[in-house]
């Protein structure tokens, strides 16, 4: 594992080898020292996503990079979209059938990022990891079981019976859903990630209960595209949406209409 600042990072596997014509998952491992993050996707107001340039042998390829679901950071007073502590991202990775057992295949990868605590750093390293093409493949148990509970941990969709709508009222976007489980704790209270530039990371987010609905409303961002057509992102609620079920996020893409 390679220490650059206040982050350790390595490239990880969850299988022993590469076989030929098969698809598989490769992972970049991030520790965070106390009090240090890193920025999602889409970090919001302030901040920049980390990122893989890969660079690999003929007949490999590698699609793109799935962040894990965020968390809110604070860039010194400003809230942002990010990661603390330990995380996994995966990328898959296409195998040629071309490929012949007993060769090592090395990939290799240029890794930038920018985390912050009460100052900012970027931070640059090149990190790889070397495979042997192998006729069978043999999960390592720790690694096959982190990547399975990164895969489980990819949101949803947000279910259609929940009616969403979205409203564009001046400085603010209004999102309206259908309150089936009586979603009323403020202990419990939701949050959204935008994924696009439209809802400001820092702005304040309100949710009240009317007619049988949950409404929240978002600041509108002062870097919002004047014609954006959706609201899109992930809603998220510690304990869970529904009773029985442990799911805390749902992706959404809803269509944004203008209400005076």
């Amino acid at each position: 594992m390679k220490k650059v600042g206040p982050l350790r990072m390595e490239l990880v596997a969850e299988q022993n080898g590469v076989v030929p014509g098969e698809d598989f998952w490769i992972g970049w491992h991030i520790i965070r020292e106390k009090g240090w993050h890193t920025y999602w996707k889409h970090p919001g107001d302030v901040g920049v996503a980390p990122s893989l340039e890969w660079s690999t042998p003929e007949g490999i390829s590698i699609g793109e990079l799935l962040y894990c679901t965020p968390e809110k950071v604070k860039m010194a007073s400003i809230r942002a979209n990010g990661n603390y502590g330990e995380t996994l991202f995966l990328s898959k990775v296409s195998v040629s059938d071309q490929v012949k057992a007993g060769e090592i295949i090395t990939l290799n990868a240029s890794a930038s990022w920018l985390t912050c605590s009460r100052q900012c750093l970027p931070g640059f390293t090149n990190l790889s990891i070397e495979l042997e093409v192998v006729n069978s493949k043999e999960f390592d148990s720790g690694w096959h079981q982190k990547f399975e509970q990164f895969r489980r941990s990819i949101p949803q969709p947000l279910p259609d019976h929940w009616k969403p709508s979205a409203s564009l009222k001046g400085n603010f976007i209004d999102l309206k859903l259908l309150n089936r489980n009586n979603w009323e704790s403020s202990e419990d209270r939701p949050i959204f990630f935008s994924s696009n530039r439209l809802i400001s990371s820092d702005g304040n987010q309100l949710f009240k209960n009317k007619e049988d609905f949950l409404h929240l409303r978002f600041e509108r961002s002062p870097w919002a595209r004047k014609d954006e057509k959706f609201l899109s992102g992930l809603l998220f609620k510690k304990k869970g949406w529904e009773e029985g079920s442990t799911d805390q996020y749902f992706s959404i893409e809803v269509p944004l209409v203008s209400s005076k």
